[in-house]
């Protein structure tokens, strides 16, 4: 009809017709149905047929008056165009092809250029499509073909958007995760405008993060009335059902910001010119700057009003482009924080970032003029806690990154990397980080820049996560080589000095006890622990007339002191316990009634439940005990492990030293949660798996080729439960190490411990507890692990029996003892009398009952205790030309040697050696 002049004007009218009537069929394309899919791409062929130049060749002189004409009418109609790309990209999988797909996109694209002032529109409601960039990268398989179809896009858009910022407010919040994933994107495949305007991408999409973080909630305010989001975590609006398939596509554009090209180019860009900034320059990043400063006020990263010291700050150093970009990461670590570790694992890639990053805030502090009012002289340190005063300035994201970034790094290296080469940083450079991390904390508390409430977040939370990560390192492994490193931070504040505000119940003494108990000596600590304990105990002695009895079957310790214990209430179980053995004719056995016999129930009891073969608790290559994954085979296994937890704490509570190692991450649990780092847990809890993720970590090649999962294989008594999620890759390693780690040590028993808590903290006052460490706690349960101070030992040790300080026998005992037993011999004779191998934490004098000696010449069952025979034989005995041959024999119930008055100190030797080294006290005589 075109060919023949008579009906060109007819063809013109139908295909106009069919132009107009193309967008009012397309309202009513849902694409449920393949039919309806097939007449959707026809309708699109069309259009892209028309709109081609080249099939114009009867005006091939002006085919731009044509094709203007065609683009005026499909601008006409371009909501309706972009609502159908809308709907064909909402899908994991486009619903139409990728050919109809990438010429729909190109017909509004050409509309765009035909027409700028469509630019707004196109923005807002093409860019937000779910990854519609994703679809068409698949749909144009030579890249540059891509480029050439969004020649100019990225650019345009990063305009309109920069210029109009009210286009991204006015955006649905369900939907503006769609441009935030767009932009990234766009960002991700043009590298050369990113390097150009790299301020303006930087602005636009921490203001689109913004827009998302709106309905996101904080941590502490989840609610049942809060929905999940896979991406922001506990979100108050639910997800959209037309879009929830197309947030996998999105997830993936979004990880393209901390992906390793973008990482790189920004901090490369960014901290190449650190104090080189020309002045226009300086102008861009401060005008950004004052917009994140509203944004990170948005977020709840810093209150609305300014201090005056904020301005002088931002007067006399201006931000940087560093400032802006390690902004631009806080933001979306605060806007997704469901993905936390992935974010600083990306950053945390190229370990010469950190370093990079460190060195940016050694500089940034000696520039800092700040002087504060409590120094003469400027200090980086000075400099830095200004920012407690003002979170909301710039100059707070790169030490807050830089702090949660080397936390998580740090706490997955193992020794070789940390103090033989040397990554990420020096040991000479990690003393330094400790002490600014200690100095700083301390000071941020000591001068009231931060309260409990303020603690568990922003700039100090960052950076005492570093300083417990450091502290921890340290007390396995020094890098500092100096004892008092930890407690040194102020001439004029001691260590009495907290305790006085401690005790004083004053805000900063009752919070940095609790943050930072490591500023106090365990000493210290360990008085004030039994200070309070003692306190509890007088205040129950006048609510509680009677001591509880409790009848228990040798054969049946568990069973009896669970069905009986489990039963009392807490101020019952604090305060006197009797117990009565039967043995196994079913006779009672007679016992002195000293508290003894509780003891040796108390320890005979811990003995059976942490014992392998009992499921409840497994034991590692060291000894380390830990919940067993399968405990479930118990019935009521939970309140067993609360059982567990309540005699232990008991023991704790009255001063009994027992011989039991726990696991670090369950002693963390007992304190509080504090954070522990898994995959340092994980070296002792499953060695192989720590061989294999540490393989994962050094591989050098790429880790997709091990063909890993994000998975989980369990094997429950010969049953295999399996868990897959998506493969691991080279850039997601970090991530893989963590969560690997993460799931062996903490979620897979996390039922267990919590039982096991529950327990623990019925009886010992969790806020007790908060004044130690978790290696700190283990020193409480179960001692020293120091070489025995004899010294202090002899002090405090009790002699009957005849027997005094200056006996021959005792002098010859403690020249044994001290010159003839090594270490771990005389470790074994403390285990021997008192069934702990350890010395308790505060000496001899604290060992209840007391360290005692007393002279037998009889046996075990004719002992009957001190009386004036036992006394007068144990003197005539003293010159005697025979030997007993009786061995030396223990009660530990009462932390009592029976010893035999040996005429010759080769004798004693021989007799104690051989008895400490039988491990038993009670059937050698």
């Amino acid at each position: 009809m075109f060919l023949n002049k008579s009906t060109i004007a007819t063809a013109s009218r139908i295909t106009s017709e069919i132009i107009s009537a193309i967008p009012q069929s397309l309202m009513y394309i849902s694409g449920s149905r393949v039919t309806e899919v097939k007449t959707w791409q026809a309708f699109i062929h069309f259009l892209i047929v028309l709109s081609s130049s080249n099939g114009w060749f009867l005006v091939r002189n002006a085919p731009q008056l044509m094709l203007n004409d065609l683009c005026n009418k499909i601008c006409r109609s371009s909501l309706v165009f972009q609502n159908s790309l809308f709907l064909a990209s909402n899908e994991h999988k486009p619903l139409i092809s990728g050919q109809a797909l990438n010429a729909l996109f190109s017909l509004l694209f050409k509309s765009v250029k035909n027409d700028e002032a469509l630019l707004p529109l196109f923005t807002s409601h093409v860019l937000t499509c779910p990854a519609i960039i994703v679809h068409l990268n698949k749909a144009v398989v030579q890249s540059f073909a891509l480029l050439k179809l969004l020649s100019g896009l990225f650019d345009m858009c990063l305009t309109c958007l920069r210029s109009s910022p009210e286009l991204i407010e006015c955006i649905e919040p369900q939907k503006s995760i769609n441009l935030l994933g767009n932009i990234i994107h766009l960002g991700y495949l043009d590298e050369e405008t990113v390097k150009k305007r790299i301020v303006d991408w930087t602005w636009v999409i921490g203001l689109v993060m913004a827009q998302c973080t709106e309905f996101a909630v904080r941590p502490g305010e989840q609610s049942s009335h809060n929905h999940w989001h896979p991406i922001f975590g506990h979100y108050k609006l639910p997800i959209d059902p037309k879009t929830e398939r197309s947030l996998h596509n999105v997830l993936r554009q979004l990880q393209m910001l901390w992906s390793y090209r973008i990482v790189c180019r920004l901090f490369d860009k960014a901290l190449e010119g650190v104090g080189q900034n020309k002045s226009n320059g300086q102008m861009m990043v401060k005008d950004l700057g004052t917009t994140f400063n509203k944004l990170w006020k948005k977020l709840g990263g810093g209150s609305s009003s300014e201090p005056l010291h904020s301005r002088e700050l931002e007067k006399d150093i201006p931000p940087t482009l560093a400032a802006i970009v390690c902004q631009l990461y806080m933001t979306a670590l605060s806007t997704m924080a469901n993905m936390k570790n992935e974010i600083i694992a990306g950053i945390c890639r190229e370990d010469r970032i950190l370093r990079q990053l460190w060195s940016y805030l050694v500089r940034w502090g000696n520039q800092a003029r700040y002087v504060s009012s409590s120094s003469s002289t400027p200090s980086p340190l000075n400099a830095a806690l200004v920012l407690m005063s003002c979170p909301q300035s710039l100059h707070a994201a790169p030490l807050m990154l830089f702090a949660d970034a080397a936390a998580i790094v740090i706490s997955i290296l193992d020794e070789e990397e940390l103090y033989e080469r040397a990554l990420p940083f020096t040991l000479e450079e990690l003393v330094h980080i400790a002490r600014f991390c200690n100095y700083f904390c301390f000071r941020a508390v000591w001068t009231g820049c931060v309260d409990d409430r303020s603690s568990d977040h922003g700039l100090f939370a960052s950076i005492h996560q570093l300083c417990m990560v450091l502290h921890v390192r340290d007390s396995r492994r020094t890098f500092v080589n100096d004892s008092k490193f930890w407690l040194r931070i102020s001439r004029d504040v001691k260590s009495s000095v907290l305790m006085g505000e401690f005790e004083k119940k004053t805000t900063r003494g009752v919070l940095l006890m609790r943050r930072m108990s490591h500023l106090v000596s365990l000493k210290e600590r360990m008085l004030l622990f039994r200070k309070f304990v003692s306190a509890d105990k007088v205040s129950l002695d006048g609510q509680c007339s009677s001591a509880t009895l409790i009848t228990v079957g040798r054969n049946r310790l568990v069973e009896d002191g669970y069905r009986q214990l489990s039963m009392l209430s807490t101020r019952a179980l604090k305060s006197t316990i009797r117990v009565k053995f039967v043995n196994q004719q079913g006779l009672d056995e007679a016992g002195i009634d000293q508290d003894g016999v509780f003891k040796e129930f108390l320890e005979l009891t811990i003995k059976k439940v942490f014992d392998p073969a009992l499921n409840l608790f497994h034991s590692t290559a060291g000894g380390v005990l830990y919940p067993s994954a399968t405990s479930s085979v118990h019935e009521d296994h939970l309140a067993l492990f609360q059982f567990v937890g309540r005699i232990l704490a008991k023991a704790v509570y009255e001063g009994i030293v027992v011989d039991v190692q726990l696991a670090p991450v369950l002693l963390a649990a007992m304190l509080g949660g504090r954070r522990l780092c898994a995959f340092d847990e994980l070296s002792q809890l499953d060695p192989e798996l720590y061989r294999n993720l540490t393989f994962v970590k050094k591989y050098d090649g790429d880790v997709s080729d091990l063909a890993l999962t994000f998975s989980i294989d369990e094997d429950f008594m010969g049953k295999i439960y399996n868990k897959l999620y998506p493969y691991c890759s080279y850039h997601y390693r970090i991530d893989y190490v963590h969560r690997m780690a993460h799931h062996r040590v903490f979620s897979q028993t996390k039922q267990q411990c919590r039982a096991f808590v529950a327990g623990a903290q019925s009886v010992l006052n969790p806020a007790w507890l908060f004044l130690f460490a978790p290696y700190e706690l283990q020193f409480i349960i179960s001692g020293y692990t120091s070489d025995i101070d004899l010294a202090d030992l002899k002090k405090h040790v009790q002699y009957y029996g005849g027997f005094h300080g200056s006996h021959r026998l005792i002098k010859w005992l403690w020249e044994i003892v001290e010159k003839d037993f090594t270490p771990e011999e005389r470790r074994l004779f403390l285990k021997f009398v008192t069934s702990c191998s350890r010395p308790p934490l505060l000496g001899f004098s604290y060992l209840e009952p007391p360290f005692s000696i007393r002279c037998v010449e009889v046996s075990d069952d004719q002992d009957q205790g001190d009386t004036l025979g036992s006394v007068v034989r144990g003197f005539l005995a003293l010159k005697k030309s025979q030997s007993s041959s009786r061995l030396p024999t223990a009660s530990t119930c009462f932390n009592l040697l029976k010893l035999p008055n040996y005429n010759k100190k080769s004798v004693l030797l021989s007799k104690l050696r051989y008895a400490i080294h039988s491990e038993t006290g009670f059937e050698l005589s």
